[in-house]
């Protein structure tokens, strides 16, 4: 995400979403009412009965809906056209749809930019510097291989061995350099810096030993951990793993993870608020050194107050993405959910 300023007077930030997981982002931050104002077409008809042609203008629409599609990487903002550039070309009242893509800079126009999410953006742009990360969950029968973005895990491929313990010695070590050769131009394919192979048995430590016998340059770096599958599950284990931390120490997802497990704990410790009731309650009392809370929400009028509340006293605002399986796991608590202050110092 790129930043390209931001006016004070008129609370408008300018924005360059880079890739999907910035997409992701603006779309969980933009809410009805606010204003954005980007790069788009209309068609223009002269006359009557006339077919028309699409004409490039500017325009900014009041927003009443947002829709985020992956297979065209857009995300689409809808709603009434307010004003617009060439005047002549625009329908003012009218319902228009952004269509906004990476690369194209749009204005997001709001009441108050909240200090939270502000530094959703702030993360954004700090994210956007890092490395992707990679993940692969092999066992003797298949290859499962997931990219680690803003907004999750991307399953990618899945690459099949074809062994068999039937197979005659000789037969079953082609096969499997086969595999083998299929996992590493997938590594090398894919668009990462690192990687993480991971699995049960010795499947993962074998390809590892064949690379490093045939001398192959994968490009990127690569780290080694144990996982019970190479399904989906396999996948999460691999990004929980001690390998993974020490490549991305700080990784979003493996830190909306940490964090879930202090919430986790903290609830056999009684030192942890589930639901606005009881959250609102700590708040008063100054317990409260942490607030979990899904982007999905963060509009929400009665989690605005919580989040104000928790913002004017200093307690860290931690934002989990919905779609992400820590998310997942705290939309299972109401979306929203708290570490106490003793809780959170000793697990800093």
């Amino acid at each position: 995400m790129k930043v390209l300023g931001f006016n004070q007077v008129s609370n408008t930030l300018r924005l360059v979403p880079e890739s999907f997981d910035d997409l992701y982002l603006i779309a969980r931050i933009v809410e009805p009412g606010d204003k954005v104002e980007s790069k788009s077409y209309r068609r223009f008809k002269p006359s009557e009965g006339d077919v028309g042609e699409q004409k490039e203008v500017r325009i900014k629409v009041r927003v009443e809906k947002t829709e985020l599609d992956k297979n065209s990487d857009k995300l689409r903002i809808s709603g009434k056209i307010i004003s617009g550039k060439p005047e002549e070309f625009i329908s003012i009242g009218s319902y228009h749809t952004l269509n906004v893509g990476t690369g194209e800079a749009i204005d997001l126009c709001k009441e108050e930019f909240k200090e939270y999410v502000l530094g959703m953006v702030k993360q954004a742009v700090a994210e956007s510097k890092k490395p992707i990360l990679g993940i692969i969950a092999v066992d003797d029968e298949k290859a499962t291989c997931a990219y680690v973005r803003g907004y999750g895990i991307d399953m990618n491929a899945e690459l099949y061995s074809g062994l068999s313990k039937r197979m005659k010695t000789s037969d079953y070590e082609k096969m499997k350099e086969k595999f083998f050769l299929e996992i590493i131009k997938k590594m090398q394919q894919m668009k990462v810096d690192m990687f993480v192979v991971a699995g049960p048995g010795f499947m993962k430590d074998n390809l590892r030993d064949y690379i490093k016998s045939k001398g192959i340059e994968i490009g990127k770096k690569v780290a080694y951990a144990s996982a019970n599958d190479a399904e989906r599950s396999g996948i999460r284990e691999a990004l929980q793993s001690e390998a993974a931390n020490k490549l991305l120490q700080n990784d979003k997802i493996s830190r909306e993870f940490t964090l879930l497990n202090t919430f986790l704990k903290g609830l056999s410790l009684g030192d942890a608020y589930r639901g606005i009731e009881s959250i609102e309650t700590g708040l008063k009392e100054y317990k409260i050194g942490a607030i979990l809370v899904n982007d999905s929400v963060i509009n929400d009028k009665e989690i605005k107050k919580v989040l104000d509340t928790a913002y004017s006293q200093n307690v860290s605002i931690k934002i989990f993405n919905s779609e992400d399986d820590a998310g997942i796991q705290l939309k299972n608590f109401g979306n929203l959910a708290a570490i106490g202050k003793r809780l959170m110092k000793l697990n800093a």
